[in-house]
């Protein structure tokens, strides 16, 4: 699914992070994002996604406005990011059964997918008791879940050990060649320029 953004602005607090900001993005393509702190990255990612609003400029989600009255629009777009997104009292297990249904997806095999992201020991414990890394891992078994068209990554590999960074690697070449359209944001320029299309640097 392509991504066309045109004169986008979004501010906080009256400091303005995008300005007139344009974008086209391809169908399967693989845009990496660099940029230092406070550029505004994670902000466009989550703009992208339909978390964030944004004050000016239009965006298109395969020919489909960008609106709040407009589900359609974002429910082929799954945004990975900082915050868990997840529900704490519930397991590894319902977390990824109610992400399933919210997007309307059939699901059977959720202990194999816990087994393959490494949490099929832990799939009976509320995740309250998650470290970071598993969080991430279970975030990560979201996007194999729900299978979106559009994967936005914001430093997908944060709080993963070695075993948890192999994990999202494996998936990052399965997501490529299923042609997805996928953005990830990551502070190692030098492995977005090996491992994507082209790289937007914000500043």
């Amino acid at each position: 699914m392509s991504i066309n953004i045109s004169s986008l602005s979004k501010s906080f607090s009256h400091v303005r992070v995008h300005d007139n900001f344009n974008l086209k993005i391809k169908t399967g393509e693989r845009l990496g994002i660099f940029g230092p702190n406070g550029c505004g990255k994670t902000t466009l990612l989550k703009i992208i996604s339909g978390i964030m609003s944004f004050e000016g400029g239009e965006i298109l989600i395969n020919e489909e406005y960008l609106k709040p009255d407009n589900p359609e629009s974002r429910r082929e777009t799954y945004y990975l990011g900082h915050s868990t997104g997840l529900y704490k009292s519930l397991t590894a297990a319902e977390n990824l059964t109610f992400i399933a249904n919210l997007y309307n997806k059939k699901i059977s095999n959720i202990e194999e997918i816990l087994k393959k992201i490494g949490l099929d020991k832990n799939e009976k414990k509320e995740i309250r008791s998650f470290s970071k890394g598993m969080l991430q891992r279970l975030k990560i078994g979201a996007c194999i879940v729900l299978d979106c068209k559009i994967l936005l990554l914001d430093e997908p590999i944060s709080g993963l050990d070695e075993e948890g960074i192999k994990l999202f690697y494996n998936y990052y070449e399965i997501w490529r060649k299923s042609n997805k359209t996928i953005l990830i944001v990551s502070h190692d320029i030098n492995w977005l320029k090996k491992n994507t299309d082209r790289v937007l640097e914000l500043n």
